[in-house]
């Protein structure tokens, strides 16, 4: 079962981390083009699924991530004494961390925005405005590696590809970082 296979694991962590990537893309989009004031067609039976599909991914890829950290904290209990980082990045050593902020944020933007269980909006309030760049940044370090990561598992990181695998990823967070933010501070503006 991939869930116990090591490699199975990264497999599983790479795959629903990516379907979740895609909905970050589309979400941002749906939020510059603003489909909600349109008339669009009746799709309520895919909606759940695709919203069934996105919570199972959200749950795996948290529990899988979480499991393989806690296993390569308990491989390597003690720091190494020199430690050389050749090829590794912040955005890397932190993506457990980077990762769970994103989830707590994805926590409560629903019970915000989608179940109207929290008060206030960042149209109204810096602190709101300030913890939603705040959880952009989070996301940004999260995809800067994450995305990358996934051409790595699935084995497409040759030499003359991985440079152009990691650019593609580093500007991919880096646009959708840009888009989001922009949201916010256009409507604080305005």
């Amino acid at each position: 079962m991939l869930i116990n296979n090591p490699v199975g694991k990264k497999v599983l962590t790479a795959v629903t981390g990516q379907l979740m990537v895609l909905f970050v893309i589309f979400h941002l989009l749906g939020n510059y083009f603003n489909p909600y004031s349109l008339k669009l067609p009746d799709i309520g039976s895919i909606m759940w699924i695709i919203r069934l599909v996105l919570l199972l991914s959200f749950i795996l890829h948290t529990y899988v991530g979480v499991q393989i950290t806690l296993e390569n904290y308990k491989a390597r209990p003690e720091p190494y004494a020199v430690r050389k980082n050749l090829r590794t990045s912040f955005a890397a050593k932190t993506m457990i961390w980077t990762g769970l902020l994103t989830g707590a944020f994805v926590v409560y933007h629903l019970l915000q925005v989608r179940f109207s269980l929290v008060e206030g909006s960042f149209m109204e309030g810096y602190l709101v405005a300030a913890i939603y760049v705040a959880a952009f940044a989070a996301l940004f370090l999260h995809l800067y590696h994450g995305v990358a990561s996934f051409f790595q598992t699935i084995g497409w990181n040759g030499d003359r590809a991985l440079p152009v695998i990691e650019g593609t990823g580093k500007a991919l967070a880096f646009v959708l970082l840009a888009g989001y933010i922009a949201i916010v501070i256009y409507n604080r503006i305005y």
